[in-house]
């Protein structure tokens, strides 16, 4: 689950009402259903679940960019949250590690 950009006020609002319904909150490491976290601090105080990936473009006028991916899933689709954007997909417009090339 992602929040994108958030106030303080209403990420910690909508972390207490998740945490009231049984999630485990950010600040329990490993058990953790959730992270508060973004781009600049990097992967060293991540859970050991979740990894920064470096994604690639086909089309090379898109630069590459890095995503948050939970470690040993199955995630195929690119989402911004910060824009309404069309949803790359992993092998037809973009990769990333453990990378499978392009699909035809």
């Amino acid at each position: 689950m992602a929040f994108g950009t958030m106030s303080g006020h209403d990420m910690d609002r909508i972390i207490h009402d998740l945490i009231s319904f049984g999630y485990v909150g950010p600040d329990q490491g490993d058990k953790s259903d959730m992270v508060v976290s973004d781009v600049f601090m990097g992967a060293d105080n991540l859970p050991s679940s979740i990894e920064l990936v470096d994604v690639s473009f086909f089309d090379e006028d898109r630069p590459p960019v890095k995503a948050w991916k939970m470690k040993k899933s199955g995630v195929y689709d690119l989402i911004n949250f910060e824009a309404n954007l069309s949803l790359p997909r992993k092998g037809y417009q973009c990769d990333w590690p453990p990378l499978i090339g392009k699909i035809s």
